[in-house]
């Protein structure tokens, strides 16, 4: 991750003399202060076109490397741009545009389901305690993945190269970025404007109607599986072959054809891929036990478990037992508490190592398994949706917890690393701010009574229904579902002490086929041009950023301009 940063000249007069900071106050003050603004202005535009665009066309998008340009035009605009100042803009803008990711989709599914919500107030309340909570775990995690692991984030190396970039002085290496990432960036938005103008994201079927072996028409997709490498993608594409066979089969035993959902849906997809990243993640957190224990054993953990906080939480645990004696409904209620415990580890730990291993957060699989948990467990349906997506949507915090951090920790050499409360407080206002902000809009669009119709048909809301309805149709799903997670579980695990890569292959089994099979050509291309000449690797790494980075661009304008703006 490390090859295309760029150092921060002392001299520059858009950075900042790190050797002067504590004699210039006030400029620091100022500078934080325009950073904070801008930051909340453009998490919160983001996140409401997030919602407005999910409802629309059950997309939404990211947009790492959209706010470190932005953010470095609006900083050098009020005098203000510093890599310090870039990093605040990015941390609190991208805990905003995500802060209600899944739960604006749950909300969508009860009203389509004629549920009762819960009153407004209490659902702003919700997104702000499942961000908080997020952020927390993400602060747990993301020492393991970002420093012991060394996770490469490659979706995330775009906006670390232009932070670095835009906000210091251009020297040789950034004269080469300055010529080459520009031109990628074009070629990518040339080709992504094209395929929108088409109307098609992929290539027809490479072997006949029924196959799904297709190629997506993904500049953004193909640049990935550069950054990711040829050995990472050919695990991906071995998972890809099985959810490719699985899906043959479905088709065959059916009367008619499975679209994606009721193919991810499906109990050999779903838990099958999800028990194969859950077994990894749970014998790599094994083997980095140490690291981890020492973060858990720090003087919060300290302060947290010592004095009076250990009676407290006795007495809390008595008071519990007492309620659940005099009242035996208590214990179902328990029950659900402690199951949703565990699956917002589980799901925050499949989230943040996809993020961290290949950038792509799969976060409708993870919905759906949270979704068929609490099913299969016995909660009415509305329960069952919200509780879910809520665990999402804190897991989904997690994951731009740890996007910080690792920005934090690839920064130019020359910067002394910020206090780790610049995170943490950077992330919760964004992720207050936008959960505010965005369940306001849910909330406009509910009473106005249009999510579900013709403007607004909130395709991903109804995906969960049709997987929740699924799960309560079948006295089957609940065995198939605990026997593929019984298989594939312990043989993540197995993987994980083998050259092989558990979470590929897992990631390869959850994605459209057309997805990794993309992923797996970019990193075959790479393989072929540095083979033979690896000192091509630099240069493939900064065409594959312009790539990322033009069909970001683009993605974004033709969503806002032909979904929103129409």
């Amino acid at each position: 991750m490390g090859g295309n940063e760029r150092t921060v000249s002392p001299s520059s007069p858009d950075s900042i003399d790190t050797s002067n900071e504590t004699s210039k106050p006030h400029d620091w003050r100022e500078s934080y202060v325009s950073a904070t603004l801008i930051g909340l202005a453009i998490g919160v535009l983001l996140c409401v076109l997030n919602v407005l665009v999910l409802f629309r066309t059950g997309t939404s998008f990211g947009g790492s490397a959209l706010v470190a340009a932005l953010g470095a035009a609006l900083l050098r605009v009020t005098g203000a741009l510093s890599w310090q100042a870039l990093f605040v803009v990015f941390s609190i803008a991208s805990s905003g545009y995500v802060a209600t990711a899944a739960l604006d989709t749950g909300i969508g599914a009860v009203v389509l389901d004629g549920g009762d919500l819960p009153a407004w107030g209490i659902l702003v309340l919700l997104a702000m305690a499942s961000n908080a909570v997020g952020i927390g775990l993400g602060g747990l995690v993301a020492r393991t993945l970002v420093v012991a692991e060394s996770l490469p984030y490659p979706t995330l190396k775009p906006a670390i190269t232009l932070m670095a970039s835009l906000s210091t002085r251009a020297g040789q290496e950034g004269n080469r970025l300055g010529r080459t990432l520009p031109v990628a960036a074009a070629v990518g938005a040339a080709c992504a404007l094209g395929v929108a103008l088409w109307g098609h994201e992929a290539t027809p079927e490479l072997f006949g109607s029924g196959t799904h072996v297709a190629l997506a028409l993904s500049p953004l997709l193909y640049g990935v599986g550069f950054l990711i490498g040829p050995r990472a993608c050919a695990w991906l594409a071995v998972g890809s072959a099985y959810t490719v066979v699985v899906w043959f089969l479905q088709d065959r035993s059916s009367a008619q054809p499975a679209d994606y959902t009721a193919h991810l849906s499906y109990p050999w997809v779903l838990a099958a891929g999800v028990g194969l990243i859950l077994g990894y993640s749970l014998a790599a957190i094994a083997r980095v036990r140490g690291p981890l224990l020492r973060a858990l054993r720090g003087d919060f953990a300290n302060r947290l478990i010592g004095g009076h906080a250990r009676w407290w939480a006795v007495a809390a645990l008595v008071v519990l037992a007492l309620f659940a004696a005099l009242y035996p409904p208590v214990l179902r209620y328990l029950g659900f508490g402690v199951l949703g415990l565990a699956l917002l580890v589980v799901v925050t730990v499949f989230l943040t190592r996809a993020g961290g291993e290949i950038g792509l957060v799969p976060l409708a699989p993870a919905l759906y398994f949270s979704v068929v948990v609490f099913a299969v467990a016995g909660a009415d349906s509305a329960t069952a949706v919200l509780v879910a997506s809520t665990i999402c949507c804190a897991a989904i915090a997690a994951v731009y917890f740890t996007y910080s951090a690792k920005v934090v920790h690839d920064r130019p050499e020359t910067l002394t690393e910020p206090p780790r409360r610049l995170t943490g407080w950077t992330q919760l206002v964004g992720g207050l701010a936008g959960a505010a902000i965005g369940v306001l809009v849910i909330a406009v669009l509910t009473r106005a009574g249009v999510i579900g119709g013709g403007a607004f048909p909130a395709p991903v809301a109804t995906a969960v229904r049709f997987v929740d309805a699924t799960v309560r149709g079948s006295s089957d799903y609940p065995a198939t579902v605990a026997l593929a997670m019984a298989i594939t579980g312990p043989l993540g695990v197995g993987l994980a002490f083998t050259s092989a890569m558990p979470t590929m292959i897992g990631l390869g089994v959850l994605l459209p086929p057309a997805y990794s099979l993309t992923l797996a050509a970019g990193g075959l291309t790479q393989w072929l041009l540095t083979r033979r000449n690896p000192g091509r690797r630099s240069a493939t790494e900064i065409v594959a950023s312009g790539l990322i980075i033009g069909e970001g661009l683009i993605t974004v304008a033709v969503l806002v301009v032909r979904e929103v703006l129409r």
